[in-house]
């Protein structure tokens, strides 16, 4: 009975979809009506990517607009605060600036067609001098190992200024990025050191530093990255250099995480910068003096860097920093990658037989045009610094839905 009913239900639906092929004027009804959603669908597919495209057209023209406002509005004294500027085809974008509540910073929104663009920027006093553009940079008088200029581009100029001297407000912000070592020195050098031993990573933030207001950092004493099979990690949100008034040991590698950039300095201030031909952290007679007719001050002398610890054999040390050397650059490691700017002001030399190699990769130097490296003078002529975007906003309110 029930195969029976199953076969009674089948003729009546073939029954009743017969008469649609039979129909020609229905059946193309149907085709005609899928093909116009099919229509419609690819029509609105097209809209919206029509309005995306138009979109980043209007993103990318604000930018160019805002670019070019901040340069006109810096180069007249702040006179030219509202601009319209026509970015091509017709595509008119109109700017305003005005410095925020607090003055540190200036506002600049770009409106066109039915949305604004904001951005913020800093109206900065120059910007990087050249020398930290590049990979190696020394003096006209230094003096290089030969192997060095052969592995490595060098240019020759005369170096940056510091941009101030040391000041006591300054000092507290070492406690946050370096810790006090007494008996590091003893332990990786024969003969210790007179000053106060420094070590960066191991102040209260450790890893991540916060970084002073002007971004520069003072020590008094040496600064040391002490030797481990590990690198250190430091994330900087920001750019941050380190003025050390004494000398600076790195015997690991040190990454960077973040958009910071990290530049070490040395000072000759209070010491006697010299060639530390065999090692020992220490001046021995013999051994040539820079810019001093006798040696004087603590033991170890002042404004030097050693890459490599005398007491540990390294293969290789990989330092994403860049270094301003006062006294002598003095390589330990097999090798030493530099990927930061490399500035010396008086002389590198290899150390330890067989050791000594140095590649300064340069795949991680500062922006030259828009910033200001910190700790140093500026060059050039005022300038507006990179632009941050904030919020897209429309112009107009959106309709309400119906």
């Amino acid at each position: 009975m029930s195969a029976a009913r199953a076969r009674a239900r089948g003729a009546v639906l073939s029954l009743g979809l017969g008469w649609l092929w039979s129909s020609p004027l229905a059946l193309g009804a149907i085709i005609a009506g899928c093909l116009a959603a099919l229509v419609l669908e690819r029509a609105l597919g097209a809209l919206a990517d029509t309005a995306e495209v138009r979109g980043d057209i209007h993103a990318l023209a604000a930018r160019v607009a805002a670019e070019s406002a901040a340069s006109d509005y810096v180069s007249s004294g702040g006179v030219d605060v509202a601009r319209a500027i026509d970015t091509g085809n017709g595509l008119i974008v109109e700017t305003t600036i005005a410095p925020l509540a607090d003055g540190s910073q200036l506002r600049l929104s770009a409106q066109v067609a039915e949305q604004r663009f904001d951005f913020l920027f800093q109206q900065i006093a120059g910007g990087t001098p050249p020398a930290f553009g590049r990979s190696l940079t020394v003096a006209p008088e230094a003096v290089v190992p030969s192997e060095w200029l052969t592995t490595n581009t060098m240019v020759r100029e005369d170096l940056p200024r510091f941009s101030a001297a040391p000041s006591p407000v300054l000092l507290g912000a070492v406690a946050a990025i370096a810790v006090v070592d007494a008996g590091l020195a003893l332990l990786r050098l024969p003969a210790g050191t007179d000053r106060c031993d420094y070590v960066l990573g191991g102040g209260r933030d450790q890893r991540a530093p916060r970084i002073p207001e002007g971004g520069v950092v003072q020590v008094i004493g040496n600064l040391w990255v002490d030797c481990s099979g590990a690198p250190l990690e430091l994330t900087l949100p920001g750019d941050l250099t380190i003025v050390v008034h004494g000398n600076v040991y790195l015997g690991r590698s040190v990454r960077v995480l973040g958009p910071g950039k990290l530049t070490i300095a040395t000072c000759a201030d209070g010491g006697t910068s010299f060639i530390d031909r065999d090692g020992n952290g220490r001046w021995s007679q013999g051994e040539d003096l820079l810019a001093a007719v006798a040696f004087a001050g603590p033991v170890e002398g002042a404004g030097n860097v050693y890459v490599g610890m005398p007491r540990e054999a390294a293969t290789s040390i990989d330092l994403q920093l860049g270094l301003f050397v006062a006294g002598a650059l003095h390589v330990g490691a097999e090798e030493a990658r530099l990927h930061g700017p490399v500035v010396l002001a008086a002389a590198g030399v290899r150390i330890g037989k067989g050791a000594g190699q140095l590649l300064c990769a340069g795949t991680r130097l500062p922006s030259l045009w828009r910033a200001t490296l910190p700790g140093f003078v500026a060059v050039g002529g005022p300038r507006p610094g990179p632009l941050t975007p904030l919020h897209q906003e429309p112009l107009y309110p959106a309709a309400p839905a119906r």
